[in-house]
């Protein structure tokens, strides 16, 4: 199964698991650092590659119909994620908790999400 097989699967879990969701899509590509500094160069302004980035789809966007509810997508650098010793399905989480919503500015929202992603790694960890 590719990588990015399994992360869509994985993140479809999730949504089902926690947000009681069985009607929701996320798109995840696994890109290389030139497309990553690409599209945070594009979007953020910010002239360097990174681990993770999501995207929301605006509200009054034309899109393909679909069964599900379309909610972004997540975009997954591996080679900087192994520079960085970092977990993928951790940054996957990270991801999908922006698409729905969830962020880290204010100290509040930040536990919130971090007890969240926690919480998600540890039930992903015991279904292995």
């Amino acid at each position: 199964m590719s990588g990015e097989k399994r992360l869509q699967l994985l993140a479809q879990n999730i949504l089902r698991h926690f947000f009681k969701n069985n009607n929701a899509a996320v798109d995840i590509a696994l890109v290389d650092v030139k497309k990553m500094r690409a599209l945070n160069r594009a979007f953020r302004g910010l002239d360097r590659a990174t681990n993770v980035l999501s995207f929301t789809t605006p509200a009054n966007f034309p899109s393909v119909p679909r069964e599900s509810k379309f909610l972004g997508e997540i975009y997954l650098c591996p080679s900087i994620v192994k520079t960085r010793g970092e977990n993928i399905d951790y940054l996957l989480v990270h991801g999908l908790l922006h698409l729905l919503g969830f962020d880290h500015t204010k100290e509040r929202a930040k536990m919130r999400m971090v007890r969240l992603e926690r919480e998600i790694l540890t039930w992903l960890k015991n279904r292995s």
